[in-house]
């Protein structure tokens, strides 16, 4: 049945690229706003999930993580070049293909996406407490690497922003971030086994039907993307981890700086995507 549904999922996403290159090439209204670019990105994110969990293939999820970051960096250069998108797209709170690029180590291509992505939080479109820890990610990324002239004091000043907008209550990832900046292997390996924890509870009370639940649960619920990236993260900073944690498989751990696909490569399928 898990291997049923991911399949169905792998053909799902196949599909949703053919249709987000054809809205692509009509610049429809899905282009226009740049929904056919998200749909793009997170297609090939799943086939990305799809690849670890179901064919056990670590050059074909690199290969889809260096997909959906492309499509995000093709769809943003756009954007800073005076292309329109309506503003749910371009949130900070939605670059997961800037997770899925340092989940690859792909890091010139997460700096690109990362100094083209949103700096100021949309209340409109997202929770303040979600942008600060997709903006924290970035600029600490773009730190680590010497990538930016960010300062630890400002990057400390977003974890302080990030208390105050949770009004005392506690957030495992605030913790985790904040064991990034401060460089503290065992309270950042105590608060991701937290946020761990949490996301297991979340997924295990989602329906098991078939339908978006299930298939959350089976893609995103069972790899912990985030928690890929924050691993990344922690191995630029010299930090010692865990080989492997439960929703974070070593064979999702993927050797940094590989060779990538070709930037346009996202936008054509090809027979080799899937089994």
């Amino acid at each position: 049945m898990f291997s049923d549904t991911l399949r169905n999922i792998q053909d799902d996403s196949l599909f949703g690229i053919e249709e987000a290159a054809r809205s692509i090439q009509r610049q429809d209204a899905s282009e226009r706003s740049g929904q056919a670019y998200t749909i793009a990105a997170l297609c090939h994110r799943r086939l990305a999930i799809c690849a670890v969990l179901l064919d056990a293939r670590p050059d074909r999820f690199l290969a889809h993580l260096c997909h959906s970051a492309h499509a995000r960096l093709y769809f943003l250069r756009l954007v800073a070049g005076g292309h329109a998108a309506e503003p749910q797209y371009i949130c900070a709170s939605k670059e997961f293909s800037f997770i899925d690029a340092i989940a690859a180590g792909q890091y010139a291509l997460s700096v690109d996406i990362a100094k083209l992505s949103a700096r100021h939080h949309d209340p409109a479109h997202e929770y303040e407490d979600d942008f600060l820890l997709h903006h924290f990610l970035q600029q600490f990324f773009l730190k680590t690497i010497g990538a930016t002239e960010a300062s630890p004091t400002s990057l400390s000043a977003l974890l302080d922003r990030w208390k105050t907008v949770l009004e005392d209550g506690e957030d495992n990832y605030l913790e985790a971030c904040r064991a990034l900046l401060e460089k503290q292997p065992l309270a950042f390996d105590e608060a991701l086994q937290a946020i761990i924890d949490a996301r297991l509870l979340t997924f295990q009370k989602m329906s098991r039907s078939s339908g978006p639940e299930e298939e959350l649960r089976k893609t995103e619920g069972a790899l912990f993307m985030n928690g890929l990236a924050m691993l990344r993260l922690a191995e630029l900073q010299g930090m010692q981890t865990r080989s492997e944690y439960i929703s974070i498989p070593s064979l999702s751990r993927i050797p940094a700086g590989q060779r990538a696909p070709t930037g346009a490569a996202w936008l054509v399928p090809q027979p080799d995507w899937v089994d």
